[in-house]
């Protein structure tokens, strides 16, 4: 009982502090060996807390779960990342803004034959590993039939290692716009495996290979004496994509 009344009131006199200096933020140390970081908003004596996180998700844990409640500044929380992890080594940035720029050439496997690609992603980092976001490309095809369209898709990436140089997995999602004439677009797919080589805490210089899936469909048209008679046809293109990134 006593320990839980500790926690109470160290966790009210944090939330007081911190509404008075938003430079400090509630720190909650699980016996499991994780750490929160954020403003604990809802305090319920001996049995459970309740913080939100900087990035607005909320988390309720059980005063059994808690080792002990701190606190933190801005400064004290970038110098501890910093301190766990080896000296000289580069490692993401554990949340944030996270843009994408990505240009490689897609070897048809059937449908419309190669294309040139390149896509632009903006995206959110919750921390070193994964990361979503939004994105719009451009291909342009090579089969002679000039066949231009813009894909927009949803973006998801997961760094395997935090490290120099980690493998990770991107899956994009969405649906393609087609700038030609007579040519629909549809839905397109592309999921990548590729490795990640860090130039700084911010931005790193990735490379992968993708299965790219994309869905169109074309008008033809049938003319006879009198009239003339049309029908669609639905196409699958998929091609392998080899892509060169610049990640910040």
């Amino acid at each position: 009982m006593k320990k839980f009344l500790l926690l109470c009131f160290t966790a009210l006199l944090s939330s007081s502090i911190l509404a008075q200096n938003t430079g400090l933020q509630d720190v909650i140390h699980l016996k499991n060996g994780s750490v929160i970081r954020g403003t604990i908003i809802e305090q319920v004596p001996g049995e459970s807390i309740k913080i939100e996180t900087r990035d607005g998700n909320v988390f309720v844990y059980k005063m059994e779960e808690i080792g002990k409640i701190s606190r933190e500044t801005d400064q004290q929380t970038r110098s501890q990342w910093q301190s766990q992890r080896p000296a000289g080594t580069l490692q993401a940035k554990p949340q944030g803004y996270d843009g994408m720029v990505e240009a490689g050439y897609g070897i048809g496997i059937n449908g419309y034959g190669g294309r040139f690609e390149l896509d632009v992603i903006n995206g959110y980092r919750f921390n070193p590993y994964i990361s979503v976001g939004f994105g719009i490309g451009v291909n342009v095809w090579t089969n002679g039939s000039d066949i231009v369209t813009l894909p927009l898709f949803a973006h998801f990436r997961a760094n395997f290692m935090n490290r120099p140089v980690s493998p990770f997995f991107a899956f994009n999602v969405g649906y393609n716009v087609s700038l030609t004439s007579g040519i629909k677009g549809g839905a397109m797919v592309e999921p990548t495996l590729g490795v990640a080589f860090r130039t700084s805490n911010r931005t790193a210089v990735t490379l992968g290979i993708a299965y790219s899936g994309q869905q169109y469909k074309e008008t033809y048209y049938s003319y006879g004496y009198y009239d003339y008679s049309s029908y669609e046809e639905k196409l699958w293109a998929s091609a392998i994509r080899i892509k060169l990134g610049f990640t910040f």
